[in-house]
């Protein structure tokens, strides 16, 4: 019975545009590739440059120079421009209102936030989101070029969409945990340089990365919630 449920699951999950994707899962903070390479990703805050004194600017314009002569390895800088989402808190208002007792400041809040919802529509403000995403490819990397370990992750990925035995899970979980260690090498040496550079980062885990890309391939998206829900009850990641 729950055999037949598991391949019910997979096949409705087969049928969708996942397989159209290029990345196959989402384990441990970590964006799995179909094409045998993975990506971490780091959201990053902002710091106003123009308000350091000479001596921090040079500093931080030292160390990210540090920074670009220490890697070799590829990184990808993403800005993102979103539309401002308020929504949150015009509902904080409209509870506060409510729960107002003094009918003058009632009136008012409601004023408020009818005047935000106008401010937004017409003035359309965006927000920017700062990322720096980390990759690890086996193709660019000669380091693993070895014959055993290309064979071992070249039969891991094959491996993803057929039946697993034990046998094949222990080989997934090893593959896995060599991937991890190289990508983290490189995660840590990115979030050291940004502490130099005083700028504060966070390192996405699943839910986050989920939303990250679900508003990448789909930026209309508003249902969330109701996706994540599908994929808790599909096991999809």
């Amino acid at each position: 019975m729950w055999n037949s449920v598991k391949q019910a699951k997979k096949i409705w999950w087969d049928n969708t545009t996942q397989r159209y994707l290029p990345f196959s899962q989402i384990k441990e903070n970590i964006i799995i590739l179909k094409d045998w390479s993975a990506r971490v990703v780091l959201r990053c805050s902002t710091i106003n440059f123009n308000l350091k004194s000479p001596q921090e600017q040079d500093a931080i314009i030292m160390s990210y120079q540090r920074f670009l002569n220490s890697i070799n390895f590829p990184l990808q800088v993403m800005i993102r421009s979103k539309k401002l989402d308020i929504d949150s808190y015009l509902n904080k208002l409209n509870k506060l209102a409510v729960e107002q007792k003094n009918w003058l400041l009632q009136n008012q809040t409601y004023e408020y936030v009818e005047y935000l919802k106008k401010l937004i529509e017409v003035a359309q403000i965006m927000k920017k989101e700062f990322y720096i995403i980390v990759p690890y490819d086996f193709v660019q990397d000669n380091s693993v070029r070895d014959t055993s370990v290309w064979w071992t992750f070249s039969k891991f990925w094959e491996s993803i969409n057929q039946a697993d035995d034990v046998l094949k899970i222990k080989a997934q979980i090893q593959s896995f945990n060599k991937l991890k260690k190289w990508l983290v090498t490189r995660v840590h040496q990115v979030k050291t340089a940004l502490d130099a550079m005083q700028i504060k980062w966070t390192e996405l885990d699943k839910w986050e990365l989920v939303r990250f890309l679900a508003d990448y391939y789909n930026p209309s998206l508003d249902n969330f919630e109701t996706m994540k829900q599908d994929i808790n009850d599909y096991d999809l990641i």
